[in-house]
């Protein structure tokens, strides 16, 4: 336990610290090959958010960003990454908190959810029962379900974007057809932002493509200097 958050970690407590914000099904469990892959470089903490796995409840976009913000606490500046989910709790987070994160990951990012979410929303909306919870998400109950889907559809960080002072690197699969037409709009709002598309990829690269995706954060991460003039690329090298 970290705070109110359970948490998985991996690696040495001395290195610099990566924190990992899971999405809306998995809970920490999906960060499985970043613990081992990520491990020999950084700290790696990987927390179930409120509401899911072994975290307590109740969830709440605010919740998750105050829990992570108590999480980071001494071990600021930590490096932080969110996936889907996840990156709406990291980008308020490096939002309200900026001396807390050195440098911030955006994957399968999206500025306001329901505007091309629309059709996983209701998908999620409708999902009746507790085999659905068990089976494909770690959420408490179907009430957590229910908050989650409420919040994606509330969710616009448009406003909080341009008070993001760390370096940014929005990462995103080229067959993520719901957060590929946000992608550019994020580095755009973002002051030292900037964007790789990876080929062949989808919403869930780091669980389907965990090798190039430990690749580009590690490349990420270690770079002096990762912003610069280019700020899109296409990262087909790295397959």
């Amino acid at each position: 336990m970290a705070g109110t958050l359970y948490a998985q970690t991996a690696g040495d407590p001395s290195n610099p610290a990566l924190i990992l914000l899971h999405g809306g099904g998995a809970a920490s469990r999906m960060w499985k090959k970043q613990l081992s892959g990520l491990s020999e470089q950084y700290h790696v903490i990987a927390p179930d958010l409120p509401g899911f796995g072994r975290s307590p409840g109740p969830f709440s976009l605010h919740a998750c960003a105050d829990a992570v913000a108590d999480l980071i606490g001494k071990s600021q500046p930590v490096h932080l990454c969110g996936m889907s989910l996840g990156a709406l709790v990291a980008a308020q987070v490096a939002a309200d908190h900026p001396a807390s994160v050195s440098r911030l990951i955006l994957q399968g990012a999206s500025m306001r959810p329901a505007e091309r979410g629309r059709r996983a929303i209701r998908f999620y909306r409708s999902r009746p029962g507790w085999w659905y919870m068990k089976a494909v998400s770690d959420l408490h109950d179907r009430p957590t379900l229910l908050a989650m889907v409420n919040a994606a559809e509330e969710a616009d960080i448009a406003d909080l974007l341009p008070r993001i002072a760390a370096p940014t690197l929005i990462l995103c699969g080229a067959r993520d057809k719901e957060c590929l037409p946000n992608a550019q709009l994020l580095v755009d709002a973002i002051p030292r932002a900037y964007l790789v598309v990876v080929p062949h990829t989808g919403h869930g690269m780091p669980m389907t493509a965990a090798k190039v995706f430990n690749t580009i954060v590690d490349g990420f991460l270690a770079d002096a200097s990762p912003t610069n003039d280019s700020r899109s690329r296409d990262d087909s090298s790295m397959r």
